[in-house]
């Protein structure tokens, strides 16, 4: 595997927008096309969109945002169902993070996901979030968060 995490810029957006998970996994996740769409209108929350990609093949998606202090979210993180299976969310995961803590300084990531998505907390916690107990008020999604000093 040749790992990379490059920009979402003019090149590449189209071939974001054409990413996409299976079916079932559809109500658990934005789409990509409404991603681009709130990091070009949300200017309040920064979110970067990141194209994911192993070699020259694009495999994933990402969007990283709402910075502050020292902690951001990894809001978005998708591999398209071409690609699902084949181990690359695990080693997408950690390379996001570090990604996020060098380039961002942050102390703290956190993500949501639905409760109905079951096996998603189990998944996280394998990488060291840890459930925060809370939800998010905006959408109902449970929060789970990575403390880098452990």
């Amino acid at each position: 595997m040749d790992l990379t995490i490059q920009p979402v810029n003019q090149d590449n957006w189209r071939q974001v927008v054409q990413l996409s998970v299976q079916p079932e996994q559809r109500d658990f996740i934005e789409s990509n096309a409404q991603s681009l769409l709130e990091a070009a209108y949300d200017r309040l929350l920064n979110w970067h969109p990141l194209a994911l990609y192993d070699g020259d093949t694009m495999v994933g998606f990402a969007m990283i945002g709402a910075h502050r202090d020292d902690s951001m979210w990894l809001d978005r993180i998708m591999m398209d169902q071409h690609f699902q299976g084949q181990s690359y969310g695990k080693h997408f995961i950690p390379l996001l993070l570090d990604y996020m803590q060098t380039n961002f300084g942050v102390e703290k990531v956190y993500l949501s996901a639905h409760e109905e998505n079951e096996k998603i907390f189990a998944y996280y916690e394998r990488f060291g979030f840890v459930d925060s107990g809370e939800h998010d008020p905006a959408n109902g999604e449970r929060i789970m968060y990575y403390p880098f000093n452990k």
